[in-house]
C-alpha cells in the first residue's frame, strides 16, 4: 500500500516544464529554503519572514557571527512545524559560507541533512 502523502504543494524552481508538484518532504525541503534565500523585511505583508545571515556574510567569521548565524537559523527552523531540529552547524569554505542543519522531518520521522550557502563573492548591495 502507498503512503499517503501528508503535504502538497508546488514549485517551478529549477523547473522548466511540469510537473511542479512537490510533496511532503521535498515540498518542506523548498519553503525552508525559500525562507533562506530571502532576507528578513524583504517580503511584503510579512516583515518576520526570512532570514538575517545576509546581514552577517560580509562580517569577519568568528565565534560571534557564527553564534548570531546560529541563533538566526534557529529562529527560521522553529517557524516551520513540519520538522524538528537535530542538529546545526556553519563553516566558512573559501567565499562560502555554509549552513549544515541536520533536521527530522514530521511526521514522516525521517532525519536528513540540509545544506544552504550563501557566497560571498554573488553579494549585491541594495
Amino acid at each position: 500500500m502507498a503512503q499517503r502523502e501528508v503535504y502538497i504543494g508546488f514549485s517551478t524552481i529549477g523547473r522548466r516544464e511540469p510537473p511542479y508538484r512537490l510533496v511532503d518532504i521535498e515540498l518542506v525541503k523548498q519553503d525552508l529554503m525559500n525562507a533562506f534565500q530571502t532576507k528578513r523585511g524583504e517580503r511584503i505583508m510579512r516583515p518576520e519572514f526570512g532570514t538575517l545571515i545576509y546581514d552577517y556574510l560580509m562580517d569577519p567569521f568568528d565565534e560571534t557571527t557564527k553564534a548570531a548565524i546560529v541563533e538566526d537559523a534557529i529562529t527560521v527552523i522553529r517557524n516551520e512545524p513540519r520538522v524538528q531540529l537535530v542538529a546545526i552547524d556553519v563553516r566558512e569554505l573559501d567565499y562560502v559560507l555554509r549552513v549544515e542543519i541536520q533536521l527530522n522531518f514530521v511526521p514522516q520521522d525521517v532525519v536528513e541533512l540540509l545544506y544552504i550557502e550563501y557566497d560571498r563573492r554573488n553579494l549585491v548591495e541594495t
